[in-house]
Order: structure tokens, then C-alpha cells, then sequence
């Protein structure tokens, strides 16, 4: 393999390299925007479940307030805050509603059920609160049988508010473990394509080049000392090979020189002897 060859090698790792770092590198990008849209999606979810939880509980402390007015200033008042509440309420489960993805959270349609009979109830005491007075809301609302029913609907939200918590902490450590471990690949890669690639260059370096130019350099300096006996490599091939090559002709042609040179100066010597003679 020539010279050139094998730098042209050398090239094609360095861009096979940056080619697969630029493929992690996309993936990397494509998987993070994948958990994170994930994590995001659990997080939002995590907290309407807490703000659902909130609403309950106000709308519950507002239709207590109800049954626990002083005047009927305060009776319309707090029906006001009831209806308003409740409606908070409404507006808040369809909007969430619209944010799930298909089939996502059944639980939440049980929750929708209680929580609308809760709305609904909301609502039927604040117009009796109205029209009729807290008598009439208290007889209608203000019973052991809501309260347990209450209680029940807040138990149900509770267990699926816990599981939202537990599915944004297994997102939560999703997105730490991807972290981790893309940093280790991307380490990893860097670390072992350089040690590679600097391993070729050394190699094309001083295997390819240095010595055997070395090699070169020094039967040369042999050649012009008159050494024509240095041994030239027969089987050397690319750029080296053809150093060889010249080298072994210049050697051939020197030699020759030499012996015509020889030869000439024999000659001579043989003829000043004839005429001396």
C-alpha cells in the first residue's frame, strides 16, 4: 500500500469517526427530546393530580362554609364562592382531560365521576342557598352519607396522585441514567477513536515513512562511498519502492562508472609503461 493510500485511510477513519459521533450525537439529541417530552408530560400530570387534590379540598371548605354562615350576606357570599369553585373545578378536569393521551390515566375517568357528582352537588347548593336559605342547604348537603362519600373520592384522587408521584420518579431517574450513560459513550468513543487514529498516524509516521526513508539515506551514503555491494530491496513497492528502484540505478551506473573508470586509468598506466619502454 502506498503512502498516499494509507494517509488517505487515515483520513477516512478521522471521518469515520466524527461520522459516529455526529450519529450519537443525533440520537443522543432525538432520545434526550424523547425523555425529556416524557418527563415533562409526567410532570404536568404529577401536578394537576396535587392541584386536583387543592380544588377538592377548597371546594370542600367552601361548601362547610356554607353550612356554617352567620347571615344571609354571608349565606350568598360563600354560594358564590360554592359555585365558583366548583366551576374552577369543571374547567380544570376537561382541560386535563385534553392533555392525556389516548388511553392514558383510567383512573382519572373513575375520579371524573365522583368529582362531577361533586360539582353537580356544588352547584344544587349554592342555587338552594339562593333561593331557599341555609336550611334548606344544610338539610340537603350537610350529611354523614356525603361526607363518607367525600372521603371515599379523596381516597380514590389520593392513590392516583401517588401513582403520577411514582411515574415521575421513574422518569426522573430515567433521565439520569440516559445522562450517565451517553457521557460514558461519548467518553468512551472519544477517548478509544483518538487513540486509534493517533496510533495510525504513528504507525504511517515512522513504520511507513521515517524508517524506511532511513533506510534510504543510509545505503545512499553507503553508494557514495563506493560500497556497491549495498543490498537494495527487490520487492518494495508505492513511493518507497520507487526510491528503491532509482537508488538500484544510480548504484548499477555508478558501479559501471567506476569500473570504466578503472579501466581507463589501467589502460593508461599500460601504455606510459610501453613508451618508457
Amino acid at each position: 500500500m502506498t503512502i498516499k493510500a494509507k494517509i488517505l485511510c487515515l483520513v477516512a477513519a478521522f471521518a469515520l469517526l466524527a461520522a459516529t459521533i455526529t450519529g450519537l450525537s443525533l440520537k443522543t439529541m432525538s432520545d434526550y427530546n424523547r425523555i425529556i417530552a416524557e418527563y415533562r408530560h409526567n410532570s404536568e400530570n404529577a401536578f394537576r393530580g396535587e392541584r386536583l387534590n387543592r380544588l377538592i379540598g377548597a371546594s370542600a371548605i367552601e361548601m362547610r362554609g356554607v353550612y356554617l354562615s352567620e347571615s344571609r350576606a354571608e349565606e350568598l357570599f360563600q354560594a358564590d364562592r360554592v359555585e365558583q369553585r366548583v366551576a374552577a373545578l369543571e374547567a380544570f378536569l376537561n382541560d386535563w382531560q385534553t392533555h392525556l393521551r389516548p388511553g392514558e390515566l383510567p383512573e382519572l375517568t373513575l375520579v371524573r365521576t365522583d368529582v362531577m357528582k361533586t360539582v353537580k352537588g356544588g352547584r344544587y347548593l349554592a342555587k338552594l342557598t339562593r333561593e331557599q336559605g341555609l336550611p334548606a342547604a344544610d338539610a340537603y348537603g350537610n350529611k354523614d352519607k356525603y361526607r363518607i362519600s367525600r372521603e371515599a373520592m379523596q381516597g380514590r384522587i389520593d392513590t392516583m396522585v401517588s401513582d403520577l408521584d411514582a411515574k415521575l420518579a421513574v422518569s426522573q431517574a430515567e433521565l439520569q441514567k440516559f445522562q450517565e450513560n451517553r457521557q460514558s459513550q461519548f467518553l468512551l468513543m472519544a477517548v478509544s477513536g483518538i487513540l486509534m487514529l493517533l496510533g495510525g498516524s504513528l504507525w504511517i509516521a515512522i513504520d511507513a515513512i521515517a524508517t524506511p526513508l532511513a533506510r534510504v539515506r543510509e545505503s545512499m551514503v553507503r553508494i557514495s562511498e563506493g560500497a556497491y555491494d549495498t543490498e537494495i530491496p527487490s520487492q518494495s513497492r508505492g513511493e518507497i519502492g520507487e526510491l528503491w528502484t532509482a537508488l538500484g540505478i544510480l548504484k548499477d551506473r555508478a558501479a559501471e562508472a567506476d569500473r570504466l573508470s578503472r579501466e581507463q586509468l589501467e589502460e593508461e598506466h599500460r601504455l606510459r609503461e610501453l613508451v618508457l619502454d
